[in-house]
């Protein structure tokens, strides 16, 4: 069953193209819209739960252990990949923050004006929430979680996708990230399951989860 993961590589590329695109045409724009327009920002705290990896490591760990424990390997083999893709791209996601360590929307927030542009630093190594901006985090887990759900239900990728882009736009309508963050989350969170399952398959093809008979996703 062929496993089309490298275009997916791909519309990861487009998203983050799409993403360096924004800090320059859109991201301060769509800011100060966010910032006047702050009725929806309590709703998307809400949403934005939902990109918690936090939560999902449990609830994956957690399904790990029991199908383990049940003999359902195939579900606690998807629950690894899930896992795994997580771990993946939480930690590049990290490092990234880190590295190139820009301001947050709301850092440039002053009596509803925008003083200064963008807050690239690339230093060294800063971890600090305010200036740990790029990419979003939350958005990074949505899409990973979007692309896993399309591995595994191909037939379903609008809504899954459609689910993610909702909770990665709600870290946006919060004005707590830039909308180049969330396009970036968006690219490396879709893009970490495709290159672990792919990696998976090539290595150790016998215990890689199923697909189901007929799908290429």
């Amino acid at each position: 069953m062929p496993f089309a993961w490298r275009k997916h590589l791909w519309i990861a590329v487009g998203l983050l193209l799409f993403s360096l695109a924004s800090i320059h045409l859109a991201d301060e724009s769509v800011a100060r819209f966010m910032h006047g327009h702050r009725g929806w920002a309590s709703t998307a705290a809400w949403i934005a739960e939902l990109g918690d990896s936090l939560y999902w490591f449990i609830a994956f760990g957690v399904g790990f252990v029991v199908f383990h424990l049940r003999r359902a390997q195939d579900a606690a083999r998807w629950c690894f990949l899930a896992i795994a893709s997580l771990a993946l791209s939480g930690i590049v996601s990290g490092i990234l923050k880190a590295t190139l360590a820009r301001w947050r929307p709301r850092a440039f927030v002053a009596d509803g004006a925008f003083t200064g542009d963008s807050g690239f630093a690339f230093p060294a190594f800063i971890v600090e929430h305010v200036r740990n901006s790029y990419p979003s985090g939350h958005a990074t887990t949505a899409f990973t979680l979007a692309a896993l759900a399309t591995i595994k239900w191909p037939r379903w990728t609008g809504f899954w996708v459609g689910c993610g882009a909702v909770v990665a736009l709600s870290r946006v309508v919060q004005n707590s990230h830039w909308l180049g963050d969330m396009l970036a989350g968006s690219a490396l969170g879709w893009a970490a399951p495709w290159v672990v399952m792919a990696v998976w398959r090539a290595r150790w093809p016998a215990s890689a989860p199923l697909q189901r008979s007929g799908t290429t996703a």
